[in-house]
């Protein structure tokens, strides 16, 4: 606050006649509060409002370190394309919490779920132990709580749509453990992926927002291509999937992806929820372990993620085109 500009203020009100004392200090602390709102207003104002929470520009810019605390490589973006990640970034948060405590009355997850998922993101950004991890985000102004909030909204969200759409995943075990039985090659591909998926509004654009999407990828690469496109969870890791077995991705992308050469990657693919773009950013071959159950248990373990994050993108589209979503 300028100390100038009170002292002025004050001697003005020191010269009145009456009630000096009393004036002075009215008028002073009506200066103070006066001043102290407008630089607060300057700093922070309403930038969004989800149903009925808002966003400010401070939890924009918080959200900003956080991205880039745990994915550097956004960095390189401009910052209006950051701004806006972070934007969407808060939107999805905010609509999946309101849609959360429609149905349970608090989020909570058990404290050893959760250190597993830090344990995870700090392994992922090459960090070895949780206390420097902590030191890690001390440095990006954050704390492990904002993680851990984080954490527990998305861990929540997934229990979510798992109560909501576990009945409808449909996996024929016995046609899968007949494959695995008849397959006579024990050299299995395994690939890893990283993925871009997108949503149009009308099909006439599919094209159009791929060659934009393509562009994007021939100047800023794949990775920051998804930060800046993807509707997935993977975006804020660079749409990074991780290595998937060819046993268990689902016919129809394995169709689309398997002539296709490392560091290649995939036309839009149809799947419930959108348009999917596949990189393959690493193949490898790997002799199949000969034993049948812990297979199985497997590939039906990846399909049942695969068809419960398809219901989950699709439910979310449904509940943001339902919700009001206001920007200042």
């Amino acid at each position: 606050m300028n100390k100038k500009l009170i002292r002025i203020f004050t001697v003005k009100v020191y010269l009145d006649k009456d009630n000096i004392m009393i004036k002075k200090f009215t008028f002073f602390l009506f200066f103070l509060i006066f001043l102290s709102n407008n630089l607060y207003g300057l700093e922070n104002k309403i930038e969004l409002k989800i149903n009925n929470e808002i966003v400010t520009s401070l939890d924009i810019k918080k959200e900003i370190r956080y991205l880039k605390a745990l994915n550097p490589k956004i960095n390189d973006l401009e910052e209006n394309k950051i701004y806006q990640i972070s934007k969407n970034s808060l939107i999805k948060e905010k609509i999946k919490k309101n849609e959360f405590l429609k149905n349970y009355k608090k989020i909570e997850v058990e404290q050893e779920i959760v250190d597993q998922f830090i344990e995870n993101i700090f392994n992922n950004i090459g960090i070895n132990s949780k206390n420097d991890f902590i030191k890690y985000l001390k440095k990006n102004n954050l704390n492990l709580k904002d993680v851990e909030k984080k954490i527990i909204l998305e861990i929540s969200w997934n229990r979510l749509i798992y109560s909501k759409f576990a009945s409808q995943v449909k996996i024929n075990e016995s046609d899968l453990k007949r494959k695995l039985l008849n397959d006579k090659n024990n050299i299995s591909r395994v690939y890893f992926l990283q993925e871009i998926l997108f949503k149009v509004d009308n099909k006439s654009e599919i094209k159009k927002k791929y060659n934009i999407i393509k562009e994007s990828i021939n100047n800023n690469g794949f990775e920051k291509t998804a930060l800046l496109f993807s509707e997935s969870n993977s975006a804020a890791n660079g749409g990074s999937v991780g290595w998937v077995d060819e046993a268990s991705l689902n016919p129809i992308i394995l169709e689309n992806i398997k002539n296709m050469n490392a560091g290649t990657y995939s036309n839009p693919i149809v799947i419930p929820g959108g348009f999917l773009i596949l990189k393959i950013k690493e193949l490898k071959t790997k002799k199949k372990e000969i034993n049948i159950n812990e297979e199985l248990e497997r590939i039906i373990r990846t399909k049942t993620n695969e068809q419960l994050n398809q219901y989950s993108q699709i439910f979310y589209n449904k509940i943001k085109k339902d919700s009001k979503i206001n920007e200042y």
